[in-house]
């Protein structure tokens, strides 16, 4: 529709989006000299009888739950086609997509904005109502006094508990939404929702949208270093059986809130983590680095892979690889969160990068960085494993590096082995951090990796 000048007295300034059966409006209450946002069902839905009721319904809900955790309807109007709006408070911090979508969110600001997302579910809960479409768009942010004010809204498809055996047709999101939900005439319950919070839990600590049921890939797996307890809480939300859920929004929520309470929560991304996404996003650097075929020990071997040594545009770092696994790879500068310095520098080669960070991805290749210091342990680097399969802990000592290595040689799910490795120099005060994904377990060419990567002098 054209924008129009005003929807009863509230001045229309902009567009702010459209949905299925709605368009939402900035607008200006000049009575109360503030913004709001106004949603108006849309023109080629204003004769159909149930999608008018739903609109209505959305605001009764929102109007009689009236939370602080939820969207508030402040008015409710109608204008000259007999088309309803209401009105609510513009939320100036746009949605908790958005936040997403600007990258991986500290542990504990993630589990604060499901706290208070678990906080609106369970009043909806209490209320005798379903949301039925839980996801990160639909939970608002709006800037106030005391910080920021996280708002569930959206409740479009929302449904009276007392009625939910008899919906007649599929409602919610791809990835968001409960096995039950998705078929006609499932007998559903609060724990639609539960699965859906866990779906929005798993993309908030993760970065990624959980795949369709069942999903198989934990947390832990994406993001190493996540509690165990928040790694477990979101797996048993996102159950196929929903017997094997927390019952309810608040059960949800109280183990959340517990898990944010304690004490030794690591509230970071491994640096590792938070800065291997951003090199493999800008993979279009690659023409800064050098490839040079490196004639290595065991280089004749039929068995034995080909070294290449990748050199980098001002890179101390000369790292050896796999010849067939350099078929992308990029370079980049970093200051990791747990090495206050700016000589931290990272190379990551691999048979696809966009691949990399997917664990059921068959890529193989090498990500490695130099630490100043010879002080780091694979402890403090990690975080947390790799990989959720048994581990093999071995030391590492030759003319250049002295350090640990951990291998798993299988992951639950995984293709290939995975391997870490920190290591001191012998002759600098340097530390390289190493990890090694490979198509099977062969501990013979991670240490020619390591052998052959060396320092310029």
């Amino acid at each position: 529709m054209a924008q129009p000048d005003t929807f009863g007295r509230y001045r229309v300034i902009r567009h702010l989006g459209s949905g299925s059966f709605a368009t939402v409006w900035l607008a200006h209450d000049d009575r109360l000299d503030t913004p709001v946002a106004v949603k108006v069902l849309a023109e080629n839905w204003a004769h159909q009888l149930d999608v008018h009721h739903r609109f209505m319904e959305e605001a009764r809900i929102l109007r009689q739950a009236d939370s602080a955790w939820l969207i508030r309807v402040h008015d409710i109007g109608t204008l000259p086609d007999e088309r309803p709006y209401f009105v609510m408070p513009y939320a100036d911090q746009g949605s908790v997509a958005d936040l997403i979508a600007k990258g991986p969110l500290p542990l504990d600001e993630a589990l604060r904005l499901l706290t208070e997302i678990g906080q609106g579910v369970t009043v909806l809960h209490r209320h005798g109502t379903i949301h039925r479409d839980i996801k990160p768009s639909n939970v608002l942010l709006q800037s106030s006094p005391v910080g920021q004010r996280v708002l569930v809204a959206d409740l479009g498809f929302a449904k009276s508990i007392d009625g939910a055996s008899g919906f007649t047709a599929a409602a919610g999101t791809p990835g968001y939404m409960s096995p039950e939900q998705r078929g006609p005439g499932g007998d559903l319950d609060v724990r639609a929702d539960v699965y859906s919070l866990g779906a929005v839990a798993y993309e908030l600590i993760t970065g990624r949208r959980p795949p369709a049921p069942p999903v198989r890939v934990p947390p832990r797996r994406l993001r190493p270093g996540t509690p165990r307890a928040l790694n477990d809480l979101i797996m048993s939300a996102l159950a196929e059986d929903r017997t094997a859920r927390p019952p309810d929004a608040k059960a949800f929520t109280d183990r959340i809130r517990a898990i944010r309470m304690t004490p030794d929560l690591r509230s970071e991304l491994p640096w590792w983590v938070r800065h291997r996404s951003a090199w493999r996003r800008s993979a279009a650097a690659a023409a800064t680095l050098a490839l040079l075929l490196a004639g290595t020990t065991g280089a004749a071997a039929s068995t034995t892979p080909v070294l290449t040594e990748v050199r980098y545009a001002g890179g101390e770092l000369h790292l050896a690889v796999p010849q067939g696994w350099a078929q992308q790879f990029h370079n980049g500068r970093a200051v990791p969160s747990a090495v206050e310095s700016d000589r931290a520098s990272g190379v990551l080669v691999a048979t696809d990068l966009d691949d990399w960070d997917d664990p059921q991805a068959a890529v193989a290749g090498v990500f490695a960085a130099l630490l100043p210091g010879t002080g780091h342990d694979l402890d403090s680097l990690l975080g947390g494993a790799p990989c959720s399969g048994p581990v093999e802990k071995r030391g590492f000592t030759d003319s250049d590096w002295s350090g640990e290595i951990r291998q798993w040689p299988s992951c639950p799910g995984q293709p290939g082995a995975v391997a870490v490795a920190a290591l001191a120099g012998r002759h600098r005060d340097t530390t390289l951090y190493l990890e090694v994904r490979q198509p099977g377990n062969r501990p013979e060419v991670i240490d020619r990796i390591i052998a052959a990567t060396h320092l310029a002098h």
